[in-house]
């Protein structure tokens, strides 16, 4: 065994001693993470849907308070440099962009493109990809949409849906334009919209946004409307999770976990 001080290889003074390896932290999979610089809720949400063995490593884009499209746009300039923060020199097995809104307003393709400029060839994904991949699992055509955004974002994001094949049947918002606010609703205040709402024919509820705090009440309002939940922060764990290769039933996360 190498005592204190005796030179073994190295430089006199200083022992030398063998270290093992392992995994590291996040053993079953590393996702990172782009979160919005004035947000503070995805990160949380999306941290707490994940199985023990999986890590998020996270970076800030850019992103400004008021929710416009032109803000969101904006977004795009930064997307880059916020990924290539992000582990530059080891491995990742996805690449997560975490705004709904965000997506709309650049399109999947300019983030995806964005990502990849930085970590070319890296699995990615969004809440707008990641909510069309959970209603193909759900076998769901027809939803419903609960956003907390003003009109034009609101109506956007309609025509984004609609634009991707979905029949969106029924459209609701809260009207908020700051990012800070729309992190403050209250959970009961989500529930309440939720089931307030006259769902139609829709066969699934999309609750967006990544700011609203939803996790815990998916499966309430599942329960309330006999119908599917999605919502952002839950599609984007639950996409993050299949594209890094973990495809287990999760409880407690609505149907889209239970697949």
């Amino acid at each position: 065994m190498a005592q204190v001080g005796e030179n073994i290889g190295g430089s006199a003074g200083i022992a030398e001693l063998s270290a093992h390896y392992d995994a590291g932290v996040g053993p079953l999979g590393r996702i990172g993470f782009v979160a919005l610089a004035n947000g503070y809720t995805a990160e949380h949400e999306v941290n707490r849907m994940l199985p023990e063995g999986f890590v998020l490593y996270i970076t800030r884009v850019w992103s400004d308070n008021s929710v416009t499209l032109g803000n969101l746009k904006k977004m795009e300039g930064d997307l880059t440099r916020a990924v290539g923060m992000i582990l530059p020199q080891d491995d990742l097995d996805v690449m997560v962009y975490s705004c709904t809104s965000g997506t709309v307003a650049m399109g999947e393709e300019a983030v995806a493109r964005c990502i990849h400029a930085a970590r070319p060839g890296m699995p990615v994904t969004n809440p707008i990809t990641a909510a069309l991949a959970a209603f193909e699992a759900l076998q769901v055509k027809r939803i419903a949409l609960l956003t907390p955004y003003i009109f034009e974002v609101t109506s956007a994001m309609r025509d984004y849906f609609s634009g991707r094949g979905l029949e969106v049947v029924t459209t609701a918002n809260f009207n908020i334009e700051l990012n800070s606010d729309i992190q403050r609703v209250s959970t009961a205040s989500i529930c309440d919209a939720a089931t307030a709402l006259d769902l139609g024919d829709a066969e699934a509820l999309f609750i967006s946004c990544t700011a609203l705090r939803t996790a815990e009440v998916i499966d309430e309002i599942e329960a309330a409307i006999g119908k599917p939940v999605v919502t952002s922060n839950q599609a984007l764990a639950w996409h993050a999770l299949r594209l890094a290769g973990h495809d287990r039933a999760e409880p407690g996360l609505g149907r889209l976990f239970r697949l």
